[in-house]
């Protein structure tokens, strides 16, 4: 099976709808402010009753993104919402970053953030606040498997469906060496600690999304993976 084959699943629409809702988690995951706002457009788009993806976590964070936008949270309970989540004060109950679920003294800066950092490097991209926060936040790594969506409909719309399965390939590698790890984790400790529809939601949807990355049997993973050890 080759690389082209393995991801004729992944047509425009399909790639466009993942791109979509690994943007709308990763703005989720990184702004603290971003939550109220994000229910309000749901609420005026109708865009709660048509999530794009499907399967059980989906189903179950679209119901409650539907509850997030019938019965809303004010804005100061999102924030609390997303501190005791991710940020403190104190002891969080679901840490934003891979190397504290991964590295044996449970630190920021470990060998996975440097890992992240450079599968980032070798499509381009870095973390924008580089040496000062974390690379292996969440929500970036989110962002990156949205953003190698996004790379693989552009070299779909070019008429490059060989470079396309690449950053498939990429997307499959990164979430199965970091963000498909320590995800299902972070999730869980999100659906069991979030006091708000709309963070139950998001620990449901991101569950979802990481199982939309299976490694599959046309994946040039021998390689890609050589290389990553190299970098």
């Amino acid at each position: 099976m080759t690389g082209a084959d393995v991801d004729a699943v992944h047509t425009p629409e399909r790639l466009d709808e993942l791109a979509a809702a690994a943007t709308f988690l990763s703005h989720a995951l990184l702004r603290r402010d971003a939550a109220g706002s994000m229910v309000a457009e749901l609420a005026s788009t109708g865009l709660a009753h048509s999530w794009p993806l499907t399967g059980d976590a989906h189903r179950a964070g679209a119901r409650l993104l539907e509850q997030a936008v019938a019965e809303p949270a004010d804005d100061a309970t999102l924030k609390a919402d997303f501190d005791a989540l991710f940020v403190g004060p104190g002891s969080m109950h679901a840490c934003p970053f891979e190397s504290v679920y991964r590295s044996l003294e449970g630190l920021t800066f470990e060998a996975e953030t440097m890992q992240v950092r450079r599968f980032y490097a070798d499509h381009g991209l870095q973390a924008p606040a580089f040496n000062k926060e974390p690379d292996d936040h969440v929500g970036l790594e989110v962002a990156f498997v949205g953003q190698l969506c996004l790379a693989a409909l552009n070299a779909i719309e070019d008429g490059d469906p060989g470079r396309a399965s690449q950053f498939m390939s990429s997307a499959r590698l990164f979430v199965g060496q970091h963000l498909g790890v320590w995800g299902p984790d972070f999730c869980t400790r999100v659906i069991e600690h979030a006091q708000t529809d709309f963070y139950r939601a998001v620990g449901h949807l991101l569950l979802g999304l990481i199982a939309e990355f299976p490694r599959l049997p046309g994946d040039n993973l021998a390689l890609l993976e050589a290389a990553q050890r190299q970098g």
